[in-house]
């Protein structure tokens, strides 16, 4: 038995913690034994406790604590006793690459996207320092794409022979089981046409560039809705900015985070994101699955999901006059929104299912815990 812990640096319902959670579910219960160590967060336990996984809880999402949190990290690998270690974020992958070391247990790093462009400039050289000593410390650094891996190794942040590239899946089956959320409750006119976002509130998702689009083709689509699903700390102020730009309420609905039980994308008919940078995002892909075209920026992570003129469109980054044309392009076109639409979830059926991830990670755990240094 394989025992592995899995530190996390937000346990909030987004991306990282879900795939995460995916992958707990699906690993085999004959062969892996998985704890999941993060901040608390009752709905995440709840998730986790439902496949009898125990959340432990540990704040790693900064470096405050240190040296504290280095302690309680290696408690805790002790405690699990723990042959390998999984981290996911900054903090995580801090905190659980030192511990690992020091209890000499191999460590497993997954970028679910490599962002310290906003940092200033000393800040990034000190972020990639740190993260060019811990890819030292690491057996295999786990990029969700290939771009970002070229990326990684680039920046030194990941090393040849010790990478791989273990494309994001989706759980396509859960997403058809999940129920659908209901237009009338959000407030959508029957029949209007909606476009929707499901991502947090951070300034790399470039929220303001769908508002800017929708400014200029809002007149001409008068029915016309934009769905925002998420929560983070630009909300506020991309809510400042819809009255800004004139807007009319109503036209713009902040539906909140989204649950695990149900999805939004039901309720849309175009799945658009502005995002400056992505790793391999999931929401596109769920979109996908769920048979809606998407326009999405033109950046590495999008294009490894986005098949363009097949799947979707893409567009140039921070261009809203180019993303209000794509959209009133597939507005005025249903049939090619549908074709696109079924072209998208056989792309996401043939080559982002859940099942390659996760095998593709028990392998990778297999051959950290078989490590000569380790059998020695």
């Amino acid at each position: 038995m394989i025992r592995v812990l899995q530190l996390l640096t937000a346990t909030e319902l987004g991306g990282g913690p879900r795939q995460v959670y995916h992958l707990v579910r699906r690993l085999s219960r004959d062969e892996f034994s998985v704890c999941v160590g993060g901040p608390e967060n009752p709905r995440y336990r709840e998730h986790l406790g439902a496949l009898g996984v125990e959340l432990a809880p540990i704040a790693v999402d900064t470096l405050r604590g240190f040296p504290l949190t280095l302690r309680r990290t290696l408690r805790l690998i002790r405690t699990l006793r723990a042959d390998v270690i999984h981290t996911h974020g900054k903090g995580a992958g801090v905190y659980g690459r030192w511990a690992a070391r020091i209890a000499g247990v191999p460590a497993v790093h997954t970028f679910h996207g490599i962002h310290y462009e906003g940092y200033s400039r000393v800040g990034r050289r000190v972020y990639l320092a740190l993260e060019r000593s811990l890819a030292h410390l690491t057996h295999t650094v786990i990029n969700v794409s290939a771009s970002q891996e070229a990326e990684a190794l680039a920046l030194g942040v990941s090393r040849p022979g010790r990478s791989a590239v273990v494309v994001n899946g989706i759980d396509v089956d859960e997403l058809d089981r999940c129920s659908s959320w209901d237009r009338k409750a959000l407030g959508l006119p029957a029949g209007a046409p909606v476009l929707g976002c499901v991502a947090r509130f951070d300034p790399v998702k470039r929220h303001e560039v769908l508002l800017r689009a929708l400014k200029r083709i809002a007149p001409r689509h008068p029915q016309l809705r934009l769905l925002l699903v998420g929560g983070g700390p630009e909300e506020e102020r991309i809510e400042r900015l819809g009255v800004e730009l004139a807007i009319p309420q109503g036209r713009i609905i902040f539906a909140g985070a989204i649950g695990w039980t149900t999805h939004p994308y039901g309720a849309m008919n175009l799945y658009v994101t502005a995002s400056a940078k992505e790793g391999l995002p999931l929401a596109p892909l769920e979109a996908m699955a769920s048979r809606l075209p998407v326009i999405a920026s033109d950046i590495p992570g999008h294009r490894e999901v986005v098949a363009h003129g097949e799947t979707g469109l893409l567009v140039a980054p921070q261009d809203d006059k180019a993303l209000a044309e794509a959209i009133e392009s597939l507005l005025d076109d249903g049939e090619r929104r549908a074709r696109m639409g079924r072209a998208g979830r056989e792309r996401v059926l043939r080559e982002f299912a859940i099942g390659p991830m996760v095998e593709t990670t028990a392998e990778i755990y297999r051959a950290a815990v078989v490590r000569p240094e380790r059998q020695r």
